[in-house]
């Protein structure tokens, strides 16, 4: 019988595809199709937001994945880019930021710049000056990219943009922006090679400047495969799924221009595009996992502001959840309004998530319910979840039994081990009652998040944008239904439920795929998906935001914060 901690950690199933002993000789056009169809089985099975995308965008899983194969059987010839479209054509059509593919590849080229967009123009937002000095690009942040090779480089954003099914307009754009000189075989999209031309009109000034450039490109290591391919499956297709009591609720991240941690207008780094809003009377250490700081408004109001970076902590939950306790006294004792800066947010663990959220308010908080996909094998995992934990009847029994560290930072006691049998016994329920898809119910039957003794309790204004995903909407969700925060900023992505890899065997070179096994609802019974938070006070960047230093952007949060109640 599995251990508690094997059931929390995974829950593993298998599925076995009809094959002979020895798997005939087949093409790459018969390869695809098989694997479309066991994607199809997979997300037909598995997809817990199927009825909301039929209503919100007409999604319908049969005919995308019918669509898919009329286009792969109307290719006479079939190449590897041919079928990653079609792939990700079938994979995108569900509108949905948790659901993406990778592909087995190794084929990239990036530059080391990245440009953000404003008012129909782009701009230079960051330059790696360890990889490109002031001499060999003489343009710096705040210049305006105007072509590409001699096409206006506001169109090459639109041609990368419509490589993925349209979703949510101001997020589409936002990510088509970060892959722009981030392209990589691994997502399905065609890289580059050679030089590269840029023009750009640097701030300032009437006239343009152009200069030549080389992508920084990885060849494919893996050579393209014949027509025909011998023993092209085995038996048992395994696939992994993520943990129903402890889920993640992330977005994957790969793309999301340069490489460089200190890159801020990447997703999920400690210090953001944010500049600093004052002079600093205090400053968190740069170990701790949270850029924090103190300053005194024009006011003489004492201001604490705290960066999230993610819900994934780079350093582990375990430290992020300690560090962030560090910071919240101090921030309670001398400041009389905070900024949370959630921007660019990836996501990550919801008990993490609620970890941080218990130490930001002083009364028990709401949870979103989840309409959940179940099968027959969570079902058994519930059940022998039940025999398990019916011998912890103490606080000292759930201390011998069970790791402290087990939900992110979010305690482990009889209480949630209480809640953790109420979910385990709501699976039995569900699908005795034949369902497949569950009635809407909390996350390990946590309904509530009480407060934790280290807490902050004054105005929050909290930011917000859209590339916010995942737990990124989660955390504004909760904040702003329980009205703790106002919310300012531009819409969140809405990537709303958690989500589970799954990977299948197969010789068309896809590493894995992602599924959202749960769609989540608002207090008010909205869902999350699609719709995302929408911001108490609204701001979209401007030009002059990327050519100042987001002057603007800094003087509208400043007119936030003195309004704050």
């Amino acid at each position: 019988m599995k251990t508690i901690l094997t059931f929390l950690a995974t829950v593993a199933a298998s599925v076995t595809f009809a094959t002979s002993t020895q798997a005939s000789a087949s093409t790459l056009s018969e390869d695809t199709a098989s694997m479309l169809g066991a994607m199809k089985s997979v997300y037909g099975a598995r997809y817990a937001p199927a009825a909301w995308k039929k209503q919100h965008a007409g999604y319908d899983l049969g005919v995308e994945y019918n669509k898919a194969l009329s286009t792969l059987a109307a290719k006479s010839t079939l190449s590897v880019q041919d079928t990653r479209s079609i792939f990700n054509d079938f994979i995108y059509a569900m509108k949905d930021y948790h659901v993406s593919i990778s592909y087995i590849a190794t084929e990239q080229a990036t530059l080391p710049i990245t440009v953000r967009g404003a008012e129909g123009r782009l701009f230079l937002v960051y330059v790696d000056r360890t990889k490109l000095s002031q001499t060999s690009f003489p343009f710096n942040v705040g210049d305006e990219l105007v072509a590409i090779d001699g096409v206006p480089a506001t169109q090459v954003v639109d041609q990368l943009q419509a490589l993925f099914t349209p979703n949510v307009s101001e997020t589409d754009r936002s990510q088509a922006e970060l892959r722009l000189f981030s392209r990589r075989a691994s997502r399905g999209m065609p890289v580059p090679k050679g030089p590269i031309t840029l023009t750009f009109l640097r701030k300032g000034e009437s006239k343009q400047a152009s200069i030549q450039l080389i992508w920084d490109y990885a060849p494919e290591r893996i050579p393209a495969r014949g027509d025909v391919f011998q023993n092209r499956l085995g038996l048992n297709f395994p696939f992994a799924v993520g943990s129903k009591f402890n889920p993640e609720m992330s977005v994957t991240v790969d793309e999301a221009g340069p490489s460089a941690a200190e890159n801020p207008f990447n997703l999920g780094t400690r210090q953001s595009f944010m500049p600093s809003l004052g002079s600093k009377i205090w400053e968190s250490p740069s170990d701790n996992s949270f850029h924090a700081y103190l300053y005194k408004d024009d006011d003489g109001k004492m201001i604490g502001y705290i960066r999230i970076p993610s819900y994934s902590p780079a350093g582990g939950t375990v430290k992020a959840v300690a560090d962030f306790a560090q910071i919240i006294p101090h921030l309670e004792a001398n400041a009389d309004k905070l900024v949370i800066d959630q921007v660019n947010n990836p996501g990550g663990s919801v008990f993490y998530l609620y970890a941080l959220v218990s130490m930001l308010n002083d009364q028990p908080v709401s949870t979103p319910r989840h309409r959940m996909a179940i099968s027959q094998a969570d079902v058994l995992e519930a059940l022998q979840n039940l025999d398990q934990l019916k011998n912890i009847n103490t606080e000292d029994d759930v201390k011998k039994n069970l790791p402290a560290n087990m939900f992110g930072g979010y305690p482990v006691t009889l209480q949630l081990v209480r809640f953790i049998q109420s979910y385990s016994q709501f699976y039995v329920d569900e699908w005795a009652a034949g369902r497949k898809l569950t009635n809407p119910y909390w996350i390990a039957g946590v309904d509530h998040i009480n407060p934790a003794a280290i807490r902050f309790t004054k105005p929050i204004l909290l930011l917000v944008n859209e590339l916010d995903f995942s737990g990124g909407d989660f955390f504004p969700t909760i904040m702003q239904d329980n009205k703790r925060v106002t919310v300012m900023g531009t819409r969140t992505a809405g990537a709303g439920g958690y989500v589970i890899d799954v990977s299948i065997p197969n010789n068309v070179g896809v590493s894995s795929f992602r599924i959202t096994e749960s769609i989540a609802e608002r207090i008010s019974g909205q869902p999350i998906e699609n719709l995302g938070v929408t911001p108490d006070v609204p701001y979209a960047m401007t030009a002059d935001d990327y050519q100042t230093n987001f002057a603007p952007y800094v003087k509208a949060v400043k007119a936030a914060l003195r309004n704050l109640k």
